[in-house]
Protein backbone atom coordinates (compact mmCIF):
# COMPACT_ATOMS: atom_id res chain seq x y z
CA UNK A 1 0.00 0.00 0.00
CA UNK A 2 1.37 3.41 -0.96
CA UNK A 3 1.65 6.07 1.68
CA UNK A 4 -0.05 9.30 0.64
CA UNK A 5 0.41 12.66 2.31
CA UNK A 6 -1.47 15.88 1.52
CA UNK A 7 -0.08 19.37 2.11
CA UNK A 8 -1.17 22.92 1.32
CA UNK A 9 0.94 25.01 -1.06
CA UNK A 10 1.00 28.34 -2.82
CA UNK A 11 2.34 28.76 -6.38
CA UNK A 12 5.36 30.91 -7.22
CA UNK A 13 5.48 34.41 -5.77
CA UNK A 14 4.31 36.29 -8.87
CA UNK A 15 1.28 34.05 -9.41
CA UNK A 16 0.40 34.18 -5.71
CA UNK A 17 0.50 37.99 -5.62
CA UNK A 18 -1.65 38.31 -8.76
CA UNK A 19 -4.14 35.71 -7.53
CA UNK A 20 -4.59 37.30 -4.10
CA UNK A 21 -4.82 40.83 -5.60
CA UNK A 22 -7.74 39.69 -7.77
CA UNK A 23 -9.32 38.11 -4.70
CA UNK A 24 -9.03 41.28 -2.65
CA UNK A 25 -10.39 43.27 -5.58
CA UNK A 26 -13.71 41.47 -5.03
CA UNK A 27 -13.69 42.62 -1.40
CA UNK A 28 -12.85 46.21 -2.40
CA UNK A 29 -15.65 46.21 -4.99
CA UNK A 30 -18.11 45.13 -2.29
CA UNK A 31 -16.81 47.84 0.03
CA UNK A 32 -17.12 50.53 -2.68
CA UNK A 33 -20.68 49.48 -3.54
CA UNK A 34 -21.61 49.53 0.15
CA UNK A 35 -20.13 53.00 0.72
CA UNK A 36 -21.54 54.47 -2.50
CA UNK A 37 -25.09 53.39 -1.76
CA UNK A 38 -24.63 54.40 1.93
CA UNK A 39 -26.50 51.37 3.24
CA UNK A 40 -26.04 47.64 2.95
CA UNK A 41 -27.48 46.16 -0.25
CA UNK A 42 -27.86 42.59 -1.51
CA UNK A 43 -25.18 43.31 -4.15
CA UNK A 44 -22.74 44.09 -1.34
CA UNK A 45 -23.66 40.89 0.48
CA UNK A 46 -23.19 38.92 -2.75
CA UNK A 47 -19.74 40.44 -3.36
CA UNK A 48 -18.66 39.75 0.25
CA UNK A 49 -19.93 36.18 -0.01
CA UNK A 50 -18.06 35.73 -3.30
CA UNK A 51 -14.91 37.09 -1.64
CA UNK A 52 -15.22 34.59 1.23
CA UNK A 53 -15.78 31.68 -1.17
CA UNK A 54 -12.83 32.59 -3.40
CA UNK A 55 -10.60 33.13 -0.33
CA UNK A 56 -11.49 29.73 1.11
CA UNK A 57 -10.87 28.11 -2.27
CA UNK A 58 -7.51 29.86 -2.53
CA UNK A 59 -6.45 28.57 0.86
CA UNK A 60 -7.93 25.08 1.06
CA UNK A 61 -8.12 23.97 -2.59
CA UNK A 62 -4.40 24.35 -3.32
CA UNK A 63 -3.15 21.02 -2.10
CA UNK A 64 -0.44 18.63 -3.19
CA UNK A 65 -0.76 14.88 -2.74
CA UNK A 66 2.66 13.29 -2.31
CA UNK A 67 2.88 9.55 -3.00
CA UNK A 68 6.05 7.45 -3.29
CA UNK A 69 5.90 7.80 -7.08
CA UNK A 70 4.38 11.21 -7.89
CA UNK A 71 3.19 14.62 -6.74
CA UNK A 72 -0.35 15.68 -7.69
CA UNK A 73 -1.06 19.42 -7.44
CA UNK A 74 -4.69 20.52 -7.32
CA UNK A 75 -5.44 24.03 -8.52
CA UNK A 76 -8.06 26.53 -7.43
CA UNK A 77 -10.38 26.85 -10.41
CA UNK A 78 -8.95 24.26 -12.81
CA UNK A 79 -10.16 20.69 -12.92
CA UNK A 80 -6.94 19.41 -14.52
CA UNK A 81 -4.37 18.49 -11.91
CA UNK A 82 -0.64 18.97 -12.34
CA UNK A 83 0.96 15.52 -11.96
CA UNK A 84 4.74 15.39 -11.51
CA UNK A 85 6.35 11.94 -11.37
CA UNK A 86 9.12 11.98 -8.75
CA UNK A 87 11.43 10.20 -11.18
CA UNK A 88 11.21 13.17 -13.60
CA UNK A 89 12.31 15.76 -11.04
CA UNK A 90 15.77 17.18 -11.69
CA UNK A 91 17.72 19.69 -9.58
CA UNK A 92 15.36 20.14 -6.63
CA UNK A 93 16.28 23.22 -4.59
CA UNK A 94 14.91 23.71 -1.10
CA UNK A 95 14.83 26.84 1.03
CA UNK A 96 13.03 27.38 4.31
CA UNK A 97 9.58 27.73 2.72
CA UNK A 98 10.04 27.21 -1.03
CA UNK A 99 10.83 24.38 -3.41
CA UNK A 100 12.13 24.76 -6.96
CA UNK A 101 11.74 21.71 -9.18
CA UNK A 102 12.98 21.22 -12.72
CA UNK A 103 10.77 18.80 -14.65
CA UNK A 104 11.41 18.14 -18.34
CA UNK A 105 13.26 21.47 -18.62
CA UNK A 106 10.47 23.49 -16.99
CA UNK A 107 11.08 25.10 -13.58
CA UNK A 108 8.28 25.04 -10.99
CA UNK A 109 8.37 27.08 -7.77
CA UNK A 110 6.07 26.38 -4.85
CA UNK A 111 5.76 27.64 -1.28
CA UNK A 112 5.17 25.01 1.43
CA UNK A 113 5.25 24.69 5.18
CA UNK A 114 8.46 23.46 6.82
CA UNK A 115 6.86 20.05 7.50
CA UNK A 116 5.94 19.59 3.85
CA UNK A 117 9.43 20.57 2.70
CA UNK A 118 11.03 18.03 5.05
CA UNK A 119 8.66 15.30 3.76
CA UNK A 120 9.38 16.20 0.15
CA UNK A 121 13.14 16.09 0.77
CA UNK A 122 12.74 12.65 2.32
CA UNK A 123 10.63 11.39 -0.60
CA UNK A 124 13.17 12.60 -3.16
CA UNK A 125 16.11 11.15 -1.21
CA UNK A 126 14.35 7.77 -0.94
CA UNK A 127 13.70 7.81 -4.68
CA UNK A 128 17.35 8.54 -5.47
CA UNK A 129 18.43 5.73 -3.13
CA UNK A 130 16.11 3.26 -4.89
CA UNK A 131 17.33 4.31 -8.35
CA UNK A 132 21.01 3.93 -7.38
CA UNK A 133 20.50 0.59 -5.59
Amino acid sequence: MEEETRYFYQPNLTTTIISWCWTFLIFIAGLVVWLEITHFQWVTALLFLLFIIVTLLGIFRRTVLITPSKMVFSRVLQKDYLVIPLADIRQPRFTKHTVSLTVNGEVFNFAFSNKAIRRLKLALNNLKGEQQG
